[in-house]
């Protein structure tokens, strides 16, 4: 009977996981752009998978006419150009993102006009966006700051590592010191990519990422049956060295934003400092959780517990390794 119920929970464990990677962390973007008095130049990127099954789509105001419009496929992504000619300027007025609220992803607005730069975000539950005359600068770092947070919050993978990581962790110190290894590590490669230093391709990135989270779980197990690897003794160590790696993935995530350079900058740091607040905010809430259960639950059932944690995040880690690694393998 202990080994069915334990059975049953790997396997809820397992399917959550999987069923939460199938949704793609990349979210929609929308771009207008004034070239002119009342007219715009317009980008809409969007995973196919938007398209196909939701019909997302942009809505403009009624005295705006569409024309010149082009589009393209890459990678499963939709890119559609445009020009948008309309009667009066597009600010104070309001655009939609049709069907939206039939998805759980977001879509990321930028609109510039002379000085003004706009930077908001749809969502089911704002699926429409009133341009501000008075936007400033603090609301589009609050809300570059708002995606990062929520962009590491449904980076699965990201807090799979994060979780192999804790699990590894004793002493209060060395959780400090890991997390700040991993924040150096990740920011410096996210900063490199994203200004165009380096450039590494997002499937080698996320197949790493898979397998980073695969050896993490191994050295848990290893280290609950007495056998103490570089991961186990060295934590903020391996937090580094893989944290460089994670930072790419971070970047693919940023640059789908495909913000203008003179944005860069700002949204980089903010969408960073977003990054890090939700990476506390997701191990406050795993402390929270772990110290409830430790109130209720005896010692031996905690440890066996975390041993089920960690058979389970290698599971599912090594069928993301395996999946992304076979979409490169030619048949």
């Amino acid at each position: 009977m202990k080994n069915n119920h334990m059975t049953r929970l790997f396997l809820f464990f397992f399917l959550l996981c999987n069923s939460l990677y199938g949704h793609s962390i990349k979210p929609g973007y929308l771009e207008i752009v004034s070239v002119g008095e009342y007219t715009y130049k317009t980008k809409w990127k969007v995973p196919l998978k938007y398209i196909t099954e939701t019909s997302l789509a942009p809505l403009f105001p009624e005295n705006c006419k569409i024309s010149k419009v082009d589009h393209y496929q890459d990678n499963n992504i939709l890119f559609i150009t445009s020009t948008l000619q309309c009667k009066e300027t597009l600010m104070g007025k309001s655009i939609s993102i049709q069907n939206i609220e039939k998805e759980t992803r977001s879509v990321i607005f930028h609109f510039s006009e002379n000085n003004t730069s706009y930077f908001s975000e749809f969502n089911p539950t704002n699926p429409t966006l009133a341009i501000k005359n008075d936007t400033k600068s603090s609301q589009n770092r609050l809300n570059y700051i708002s995606s990062g947070i929520k962009h590491i919050l449904i980076g699965y993978d990201h807090l799979l590592f994060i979780l192999g990581l804790l699990l590894l962790i004793y002493k209060f110190k060395t959780l400090i010191k890991t997390i700040t290894a991993f924040t150096f590590a990740h920011s410096i490669t996210l900063g490199a990519s994203v200004l165009g230093f380096i450039s590494i391709s997002e499937l080698f990135i996320e197949i790493i990422i898979a397998l980073s989270i695969v050896i993490l779980a191994v050295e848990v197990i290893y280290a609950k049956k007495g056998k103490h690897g570089l991961s186990s003794k060295y934590p903020w160590g391996v937090a580094l060295f893989f944290g460089l790696i994670h930072g790419f993935g971070f970047a693919n995530v940023l640059a789908e934003l495909d913000l203008p350079k003179e944005h860069l900058l700002q949204s980089l740091l903010f969408f960073n400092i977003g990054i890090e607040l939700g990476q506390i905010l997701f191990i406050g809430l795993l402390a929270i959780f772990y110290y409830v259960l430790k109130f209720f639950m005896r010692e031996k059932y905690l440890v066996q517990g975390k041993t089920l944690v960690a058979y389970s995040i290698g599971s599912v880690a090594s069928f993301w390794f395996i999946e992304r690694l076979s979409s490169v393998i030619p048949y």
